[in-house]
C-alpha cells in the first residue's frame, strides 16, 4: 500500500535514539509498501541523504530545513498557547506537501512519528484519521514535568506550560488517530492512567537493537591505553538528561571510584558535547566528541554506565551496552522501561556510593551479568520481532479497529 510517514527528524543515518527507531520502522515497512516521507533536517549536510531515502522507500521524500523560521514559530506558539516543541516543527511547506500527497498518491494509511508532527494530520478533513498510526514513542509531556520539578521561577513556569500544552496535544492525537504506539509497557501504563479514554488503542512496541552490529563476537581495535581502567558512557551529549547524567557521575560518583582505583578513566563518548560536558575533560575524564564507531569503546570498557537522573522511554545506550555483553550500571530512571532485575541482566543504583560500589563489582569480579544482558536483548529487543506489530496494526487501522478487547492497555510486541 501507499503510506505517508511524517517524522520530526530525518531518520538517516540511524545514529541517535529517535532516528534509530524511525529508521527501523521505515526499513521494515519499505519491504512491502511504498513510503512517502516528510521530515525535517537541522543540518544542511543531511540533505545529501535524500536520494538514498527515496531509493529505500520507493516514494517521495520531502525534507524541510530547520532554521531561523523554526525559532520564530516557537515565539508565535508562545502567543497562541501552543506547545513550543510542536511550534518549532511547524512548516507551511510541509503542510502543503502533506496535502498534496494525500490528494494524489492514494494513501491508505499514515504514520505520525512524534507528537510534534500530529498537527499535520489533525488538520485534515478529507482523510480518515482512524487510518493513522501515531507513534508517540514516549510520554514527552512527562519529561517537561520532570524538568519543571527541578527548576524554579520563570523557567519552571515555562516547563509547566509545555507539559500542559503538550499533553493536550498528545491526548488530542491519541483520541483521534486509530492507534497510538509507545516504546514500553511502562509508558503505556503511565499514559493510560492520565488518559483512560484512549487506553484500548494504546500499543507497546519496544525498541530493538541491531544484534549483528552490536556484538562482542568481533575484534575491535582498543581505543584505550593499556594501563587504564576505562568506564564508558555513550549518548548524544547536548541532550539534557545525558549532560546532567555525565556531570553527576563525574562529580559525585567517579571521585569515589578514583580513590580506590587510580587507574580508572571516565570516557564520555558521543556527538555534540555542550560546553558543560566539555568542561568535564581533565586527566581522568575524556570527552571524545563524535566517534566513527562506538563499538570499540563499548567492547573494551571495563564497565558501561547510564547515570541518568531523568529519563523517559527505552534508553538505546543501555540496550547497546547489554548487546555488547558488557556489565551495565544504570540508575533506576534509565531502566524503568525494561523488565530487568539488578544483579541479573545489569546493575542498578541511584546513590553515588551505591553506584560506585556497583561499578567496583563489575570491574573487580567479572560475572555472567554481561552475557545475561545480551540474552535479554536477544529475547526482548529484536527489531524484526517487535516491528511485526506494525503489520498487524496496519490491517487493524484499515479495518477501523486497532483496539485489543482482551487487554485495557493494548498489545505489546511478543
Amino acid at each position: 500500500m501507499n503510506i505517508l510517514f511524517l517524522c520530526h527528524r530525518i531518520p538517516f543515518p540511524p545514529d541517535k535514539g529517535e532516528k534509530i527507531r524511525a529508521y527501523h520502522m521505515l526499513a521494515h515497512l519499505a519491504r512491502d509498501h511504498t513510503i512517502h516521507l516528510g521530515a525535517f533536517v537541522e543540518d544542511q549536510a543531511e540533505m545529501r541523504h535524500a536520494a538514498r531515502l527515496r531509493e529505500m522507500l520507493g516514494g517521495e521524500c520531502h525534507l524541510v530545513p530547520l532554521g531561523a523560521a523554526a525559532r520564530v514559530n516557537m515565539a508565535a506558539g508562545l502567543v497562541r498557547g501552543a506547545p513550543l516543541s510542536a511550534s518549532y516543527f511547524k512548516s507551511g511547506a510541509l503542510a502543503q506537501w502533506t496535502d498534496h500527497i494525500l490528494r494524489t498518491r492514494n494513501i491508505q494509511s499514515a504514520i505520525v512519528f512524534s507528537t510534534a508532527m500530529a498537527p499535520y494530520l489533525l488538520r485534515q478533513r478529507d482523510f480518515d484519521l482512524k487510518r493513522v498510526i501515531f507513534d508517540m514513542v514516549d510520554l514527552d509531556s512527562d519529561k517537561w514535568r520532570q524538568y519543571a520539578a527541578s527548576a524554579s521561577g520563570l523557567l519552571a513556569s515555562i516547563y509547566r506550560r509545555e507539559m500542559r500544552t503538550l499533553f493536550a496535544l498528545e491526548l488530542q492525537a491519541a483520541s483521534n488517530f486509530g492507534a497510538t504506539l509507545l516504546v514500553s509497557p511502562h509508558e503505556v501504563n503511565t499514559f493510560a492512567k492520565l488518559a483512560p479514554g484512549v487506553q484500548q488503542r494504546l500499543w507497546s512496541v519496544p525498541n530493538g537493537v541491531d544484534l549483528d552490529f552490536f556484538t562482542s563476537q568481533r575484534s575491535y581495535l582498543n581505543p584505550f591505553k593499556p594501563d587504564e581502567c576505562p568506564i564508558v558512557m555513550t549518548g548524544t551529549m547536548d541532550y539534557r538528561p545525558n549532560v546532567e547524567g555525565a556531570i553527576w557521575f563525574a562529580s559525585s560518583v567517579f571521585p569515589l571510584i578514583k580513590s580506590r582505583r587510580p587507574e580508572a578513566r571516565f570516557y564520555v563518548v558521543g556527538a555534540r558535547p555542550n560546553s558543560e560536558v566539555k568542561r568535564l575533560a581533565c586527566s581522568t575524564v575524556v570527552v571524545t566528541g563524535q566517534v566513527e564507531d562506538v563499538r570499540p569503546y563499548l567492547a573494551h570498557a571495563r564497565a558501561v554506565v547510564a547515570p541518568l537522573k531523568l529519563a523517559r522511554g527505552v534508553q538505546n545506550k543501555v540496550l547497546e551496552g547489554m548487546a555488547m555483553a558488557k556489565p551495565v550500571i544504570a540508575t533506576g530512571p534509565a531502566v524503568q522501561a525494561l523488565d530487568v532485575s539488578s544483579g541479573e541482566e545489569l546493575l542498578v543504583a541511584d546513590e553515588p556510593a551505591k553506584f560506585a560500589d556497583k561499578v567496583f563489582a563489575a570491574i573487580d569480579a567479572p560475572s555472567s551479568i554481561g552475557m545475561k544482558g545480551r540474552l535479554y536483548v536477544e529475547r526482548h529487543h529484536q527489531w524484526t520481532t517487535n516491528l511485526g506489530a506494525l503489520d498487524r496494526l496496519l490491517d487493524a487501522v484499515l479495518a477501523r479497529d486497532a483496539s485489543d478487547p482482551q487487554s485495557p492497555f493494548g498489545r505489546a510486541a511478543e
